[in-house]
C-alpha cells in the first residue's frame, strides 16, 4: 500500500471541512487528522484569529493552523491563548480549490488517523437500551417492584 502524502491529507481535510457545515459529525474527522499532524510536526499553529461566527459568545479565538498551503481553524485552548499572538484576519485569502469525493476524503483520514473507541464504547454501544430491556423484562417476569 502506498504512503499517503501530507498534501492528500490536507485536501481531504479541506473537502471534509467544506461538507461539515451541513453534516457537523464530519468535524471529528477534521479535528482528528489535524491533531495527528500537529503531534507529528507536519502542521503548525500560526496564530490566533477572532472567530467571524462565534457561537453564543461575543468573541471567540480560533487557532489558525497551516498544513502545506492550506489553512484551517480549530478552537483555541488556554495554552494557545497564552503562547500564540492574535493575527489580523485576511478575508481575501482562500485555500486552493481542490476536488475529491467525500467518501475518498473520509477513507484517507481514517487510513491516516483511525478513530479510537473508548473501552466503554466497545463494551456496550447502547447502555440505555440495555437498561430499558432489563427493566422491561423484570416487569414482565413479575420481579419488578
Amino acid at each position: 500500500m502506498r504512503e499517503i502524502t501530507i498534501r492528500e491529507i490536507a485536501i481531504a481535510i479541506y473537502v471534509i471541512n467544506n461538507h461539515a457545515k451541513n453534516a457537523p459529525v464530519l468535524y471529528s474527522f477534521k479535528n482528528r487528522a489535524i491533531e495527528q499532524l500537529l503531534k507529528e510536526g507536519r502542521a503548525e499553529k500560526v496564530g490566533l484569529h477572532y472567530s467571524t461566527n462565534p457561537e453564543r459568545a461575543l468573541q471567540r479565538l480560533d487557532v489558525l493552523i497551516r498544513i502545506e498551503d492550506f489553512f484551517f481553524h480549530l478552537p483555541s485552548t488556554k495554552e494557545d491563548r497564552r503562547t500564540l499572538k492574535v493575527l489580523e484576519y485576511d478575508s481575501s485569502f482562500r485555500n486552493p480549490k481542490e476536488r475529491m469525493s467525500i467518501f475518498h476524503a473520509k477513507q484517507i483520514i481514517n487510513a491516516y488517523s483511525p478513530p479510537v473507541k473508548s473501552s466503554e464504547d466497545r463494551k456496550n454501544p447502547f447502555p440505555k437500551l440495555q437498561t430499558f430491556y432489563i427493566g422491561f423484562s423484570t416487569y414482565l417476569n413479575g420481579t419488578y417492584k
